[in-house]
């Protein structure tokens, strides 16, 4: 038996008496009143040690996979990037709630998750493909042992146990001096407009988003370094991927170019009276 208050979700300042007596689970909104659902808490966990189970007496019906997996996206909404909580929303609703999404999240066994990723890796997707699905699963599950609506996680040891074979990583060959040298030489004479998004990825080795997300007053022009604050992704500026701000030299032919653009910029923002403080390329 077991009578306990909990912040759903976690945060929030929304407090819930959660009910576990003789196998039976239940689960009532307080307010966000923390004392309160204390005083309410010690209330029902003298009346069930009286023998009074009328609060419990019917069972909730647990909920569905794909109602739950919903629920759990919003939990973690605040905690994961919005490109992370994107892409796990996307596995949910393209690999999870077909298959499971209607089984109730009590009635979900291992050997139901063993299938779903064997029919996936039989499909030809990638093991990282694979490890996504389990740990959304994974994630899905945890949450649910943490509301005391399953005592274990199913998924837990499923990818050890099916031993899924690794595909071998691609070899990455890198453009040598020469084919840098010719790509570019090629960029400014036949996409110009180009040109200074190619030289500032060859001299500096920014990630994409890095270089979109690129502001003027990242550029310290007497010093000739840029400082890498912040990355574009999915229609939205973030932290790096490191969560930390970094140096990166630039050469006399990239402060130059970069230069150049600046006065470009500059002219195009007086002409159409705006400002412009990203480097548009």
């Amino acid at each position: 038996m077991g009578v306990k208050i909990r912040e759903k979700p976690k945060g929030s300042g929304e407090w819930w008496v959660c009910i576990h007596h003789n196998g039976v689970r239940r689960s009532k909104k307080i307010g966000t009143d923390k004392k309160l659902a204390q005083d309410v808490a010690k209330k029902i966990e003298a009346k069930l040690v009286l023998g009074d189970v009328g609060i419990i007496e019917k069972e909730s019906a647990a909920p569905i996979l794909s109602d739950y997996g919903a629920l759990w996206l919003e939990d973690i909404r605040s905690l994961r990037r919005k490109s992370t909580y994107e892409r796990y929303s996307g596995i949910l609703n393209k690999f999870i709630k077909p298959i499971l999404g209607k089984l109730p999240i009590t009635d979900i066994k291992k050997s139901d998750i063993k299938k779903l990723l064997v029919k996936f890796h039989g499909e030809g997707y990638s093991t990282s493909s694979i490890n996504l699905i389990r740990d959304v699963l994974s994630g899905i599950m945890t949450h649910a042992m943490d509301e005391e609506i399953i005592d274990s996680n199913p998924v837990t040891g499923v990818i050890r146990q099916l031993k899924l074979a690794r595909k071998k990583q691609l070899q990455i060959e890198p453009l040598t001096a020469d084919e840098v040298d010719h790509f570019l030489s090629t960029c400014l004479e036949r996409h110009t407009a180009h040109y200074p998004i190619f030289l500032t990825a060859f001299r500096t080795g920014l990630r994409l988003g890095e270089l979109l997300a690129l502001e003027w007053g990242d550029i310290d022009w007497n010093q000739k370094f840029i400082t890498v604050r912040r990355s574009y992704k999915l229609g939205s500026i973030s932290p790096t991927k490191t969560g930390k701000e970094r140096r990166v030299d630039m050469s006399d032919q990239l402060a130059h170019v970069l230069k150049k653009l600046l006065t470009q910029r500059k002219m195009e923002a007086i002409q159409e009276g705006r400002g412009d403080e990203i480097i548009e390329i």
